[in-house]
């Protein structure tokens, strides 16, 4: 019964389908290069229009929805990248028709449409695709029963986060200014209701985050190690967009681009986590950002005050202070580091304390047997191999 009733999906969530989806977002992302490049339309414009940070973002999940679901096909990650990656290319391609057609003169109701498509295409990935893939991450499935719920919610914010951009107001293009379809005539009146969606999105994102977190406790030296990339990406991810976009509502067009480290994370993760140990790059990363903040603190603090509570000179202010964050910064860093690695990277933990106790013990050798017997009793708890041997080289 479950090997019937699953056919229809697997003839559906095929390789082949998964290349077809794939190359209806190339095709119009090739659309949109096109239609840019026939109506002259500047870098920068492109820039300021979202073509360049849609263009790449739609890039970037369809090729790695493709990876994941030609490899993976019943893993539903990659396909919701690839409808991700899709819902990005609509929304480039329809911009950059809209200002062509403007130009050569085409129906305002193909311009409405066109306007409506490049409006509501990418709330799709974001609200829905994305915080789903996160939360599916890295089987398909959620960390547990107790967390179906969440795929609801995730659906239900989708729906509200789309209707956010489904405002009344009229965009320009060229010389014509129209509407699009599917405005909301109430949309002023909702104000209330887009403020809840921001945050209801927010707190999506850190239950799928405390998923992750739920799920590493759970599992097992692969698990761990897919998380790990994933973790990586989003605090890159999620760090620039909350102190830009999350906090001030704007920030740089092309800092978008950091979107893109998360499908890239996923797919490595999936198909390639033991490409490097993602434990050392881990936590490296994280020991080095915790160092650079607390440094900077540290150094901030100091100059203020020594120029206002101690009234020193601010060049001399300045150089005292550099100076004590330059020495405080090596033994901070040994010392963030080991905390680090106690959690993330215990392997490495484990040995730099294997090799300490073993230094310790041979400080207390004075003949060959006991310096043998502290090799053999160090390298069988730490390795547990078959057996060991001691060479000893003999000079005359």
């Amino acid at each position: 019964m479950t090997a019937e009733g699953s056919r229809p999906w697997r003839r559906v969530a095929s390789p082949a389908t998964a290349i077809a989806v794939f190359g209806l977002a190339l095709a119009e992302l090739a659309t949109a290069i096109a239609c840019a490049l026939a109506g002259g339309i500047s870098f920068a414009s492109a820039v300021g229009s979202f073509t360049v940070t849609n263009g790449a973002i739609g890039l970037t999940l369809s090729a790695c929805g493709a990876l994941l679901a030609w490899h993976r096909p019943r893993n539903s990650v990659g396909w919701l990248f690839l409808t991700g990656g899709v819902a990005y290319a609509t929304s480039t391609a329809a911009i950059q028709l809209a200002g062509l057609g403007a130009t050569v003169g085409w129906n305002a109701g193909v311009l409405r449409l066109l306007a409506s498509l490049s409006t509501l295409g990418w709330p799709l990935a974001i609200g829905l695709c994305l915080p789903m893939a996160l939360l599916l991450f890295p089987d398909g499935r959620p960390p547990g029963p107790r967390w179906r719920w969440l795929i609801w919610a995730i659906a239900a914010e989708a729906l509200l986060f789309e209707l956010m951009f489904a405002g009344p107001a009229s965009q320009t293009f060229g010389s014509h200014s129209v509407t699009p379809y599917l405005a909301l005539p109430s949309y002023d009146r909702l104000g209330a209701v887009w403020a809840a969606t921001n945050i209801a999105l927010a707190a999506i994102l850190a239950l799928i985050l405390a998923s992750l977190v739920v799920r590493y406790r759970r599992g097992g030296d692969v698990e761990r190690r897919q998380l790990l990339w994933l973790v990586l990406a989003c605090l890159a991810v999620f760090g620039y967009g909350g102190l830009w976009w999350g906090i001030t509502g704007t920030g740089p067009v092309l800092g978008l681009l950091v979107i893109p480290l998360i499908p890239a994370a996923v797919t490595i993760a999936i198909l390639r986590y033991q490409l490097l140990d993602i434990r050392l790059v881990f936590s490296r990363t994280l020991a080095y950002a915790i160092v650079t903040g607390l440094l900077v603190g540290l150094y901030a603090g100091l100059v203020l005050l020594a120029t206002r509570v101690l009234s020193f000179h601010t060049p001399v202010a300045v150089a005292a202070c550099t100076l004590a964050a330059a020495a405080l910064f090596n033994p901070l860093r040994l010392r963030v580091q080991r905390g680090v690695d106690r959690r993330f990277n215990r392997a490495r933990y484990d040995a730099d304390q294997t090799v300490a106790a073993f230094a310790a013990r041979l400080k207390d050798a004075v003949d060959l047997d006991s310096v043998c017997d502290a090799l053999t009793s160090t390298v069988y708890p730490a390795l547990e191999p078959a057996h060991v041997s001691v060479w000893i080289s003999q000079h005359d």
